[in-house]
């Protein structure tokens, strides 16, 4: 195998095993786990898990079991991710404030419906190509690193690097649309904390 096929070999796995639901239900497990002041319960844990992981990876199945999804490839799977992502944030922000939930999780949600809300004025409103990808799997780096301290930010600075450069080696994203996924995120998240630090 050439050093290039070997790259794109491992560019490929990384970005399958780096996919945002399942980025953001490790965060919400980590956070159940690590921390005891965000999830008063497991029933809090499993609707987040619910709105912020399961109903975006319906996606996957969902566009090749719908045919005029199917027809569009891998644009309409796009859109539908986030169609449904806009939903399931949509849901859990609203159960956030209605829920009686920590301000810690309503930190999370906001910041991800915020996200989610920038992302689509940005691309639809202003053609502005900033990558979903980059902001759903900024999310779980920089909540951990809030969360979970300096083991955190080491962990979430090395996979936030090596899925950047995992994008750019399979060319999903230039440099330019990554990083404005990623600032994104990292303002969704600093609107966030002004309000529930």
């Amino acid at each position: 195998m050439s050093r290039k096929s070997l790259s794109m070999s491992i560019a490929h796995v990384v970005r399958i095993v780096s996919v945002p639901p399942v980025m953001v239900a490790i965060l919400i497990l980590l956070l159940f786990t690590l921390r005891d002041d965000v999830f008063a319960s497991t029933a809090e844990m499993l609707v987040s898990l619910t709105c912020l992981s399961i109903l975006p990876v319906l996606a996957y199945p969902l566009s090749v079991l719908i045919p005029a999804i199917k027809k569009k490839g891998r644009d309409g799977q796009r859109s539908l991710a986030m169609y449904l992502s806009t939903v399931g944030y949509l849901a859990v922000f609203i159960y956030g404030f209605v829920g009686g939930v920590s301000n810690h999780q309503r930190l999370v949600y906001t910041g991800y419906f915020l996200s989610v809300v920038i992302l689509l004025v940005a691309n639809k409103a202003f053609h502005v190509r900033a990558s979903g990808h980059a902001c759903s799997v900024s999310g779980p780096l920089v909540y951990s690193a809030y969360f979970l301290g300096i083991w955190g930010i080491i962990i979430g600075a090395a996979l936030w690097g090596l899925i950047f450069w995992a994008s750019l080696v399979m060319k999903r994203h230039t440099v330019k649309e990554y990083f404005l996924g990623t600032l994104t995120c990292l303002v969704s998240f600093g609107v966030a904390l002004i309000f529930f630090h």
